[in-house]
């Protein structure tokens, strides 16, 4: 593969890895514009952001059975297909089935979108930097397309905002045939002295990948439930509205330094501080948030904490997957959890008070701190180990 051929797939796998679950990150104004629509209760829109995210873990624990039939380009083109088919059909929907069926199926696809692009950047070098950008394209457009839906309702009418979600996988869809119908091979092969220096280490993979999926736990244990904290605070929905808008971009920064530094700074420095960060906003909003401006500061530092260690999360699994097992699994592991975190705090809120909430999102942010500092003493004495075999 050419350099020109590199650059574009990387390009467009970011693209798809960032844009595949809009419908998630706009899920708030999403299910507005479907409110009004239809007119749903409180536990019928829940049960409709619940399909869509068994949707998003049902595609990308099928994006392992799919690869096996299909071409990789087919896979993307049916799956951008799918999700652009329902996306549009959902804008007219009529009922509550016919609603969930389209959610469920635009889930399916984005699962597989999602999963397969993760991977396919796995595959190619530079995996910090991929990353990084993966996480900063998805924060911009997360939080343009979250205050432009709004405006589009208003220009087009709220079932062409709906359907406007379905552009984004249409650009997919235009993509998916330049793909290339194979993967690429991993951009290098381990050496024994890299595994005895703790690089490419099956063992560093794992750990990278319980640690980031405790990150995700973390995060949306709490993330569902801000909007309510605020309101118990007396915070004003027009200002909580502001203060999520804004507090997204924190994740700009975040994104920025892996995709400006790379792999140039020590990826488990960079965790530790991002995981830092996610403590350091739960702590916030457990105890000191009761204005505005404290509420903007906490999600800020969230996502900022969020992004920072998520992007070097993924690339210490890519680059520790010399069998090339644990990549593709980093989709389904990041689309389950955003499915079992908010599931779980569901089911303890029945029996415990609020705050479990901070309790749970707490602890699994400590818990991936200590996972991570664990991998880094493992590396560190792995790199001593070859030192003294020189």
């Amino acid at each position: 593969m050419n350099d020109n051929s590199s650059c574009y797939l990387r390009i467009l796998f970011i693209f798809i890895a960032s844009t595949s679950i809009i419908s998630i990150g706009v899920q708030p104004i999403l299910i507005g514009l479907l409110e009004q629509r239809v007119a749903l209760s409180l536990s019928q829109q829940s049960g409709i952001m619940a399909g869509e995210l068994a949707g998003s873990v049902l595609g990308a624990l099928l994006s392992p059975l799919a690869a096996r039939y299909l071409s990789r380009r087919n896979v993307y083109v049916a799956a951008a297909g799918c999700a652009l088919l329902f996306s549009l059909l959902c804008a007219g929907a009529e009922h509550l089935i016919g609603l969930m069926v389209c959610r469920v199926m635009v889930g399916i696809g984005a699962g597989l979108l999602c999963t397969h692009a993760i991977s396919d950047l796995g595959r190619l070098p530079g995996q910090d930097r991929s990353f990084g950008l993966t996480l900063l394209l998805q924060t911009t457009i997360f939080a343009f397309f979250a205050s432009a839906l709004p405006q589009i309702a208003v220009w087009v009418g709220i079932s062409g905002a709906i359907a406007s979600i379905g552009g984004w996988f249409m650009l997919m869809l235009l993509g998916a045939p330049t793909i290339p119908r194979h993967p690429a091979q991993p951009p290098e092969i381990v050496t024994q002295s890299q595994v005895i220096a703790g690089q490419g280490s099956v063992i560093l993979g794992r750990l990278s990948m319980l640690g980031m999926v405790l990150l995700q736990l973390a995060i949306y244990s709490v993330w569902g439930f801000i909007d309510q904290i605020g309101r118990d605070r007396g915070i004003s929905p027009v200002d909580i509205g502001w203060a999520f808008g804004l507090g997204i971009l924190g994740g700009l920064p975040g994104a920025g330094i892996p995709s400006l530094l790379g792999a140039n700074i020590n990826r488990n420095l960079a965790i530790a501080v991002g995981l830092l960060a996610v403590l350091l906003s739960i702590v916030l909003l457990a105890k000191f948030v009761d204005t505005p401006a404290m509420l903007f500061a906490a999600i800020f530092v969230m996502n900022f904490g969020w992004v920072l260690a998520l992007s070097y999360f993924m690339s210490s699994i890519t680059v520790n997957d010399p069998n090339g097992k644990l990549t593709p699994l980093i989709g389904i592991a990041q689309v389950a959890a955003a499915a079992i975190a908010p599931t779980l705090m569901a089911l303890l809120l029945q029996v415990a008070e609020t705050q479990i909430i901070f309790i749970v999102a707490a602890s699994a942010a400590i818990a991936s701190f200590v996972i991570n500092y664990s991998a880094g003493v493992y590396a560190r004495r792995g790199r001593r180990r070859l030192s003294s075999l020189v």
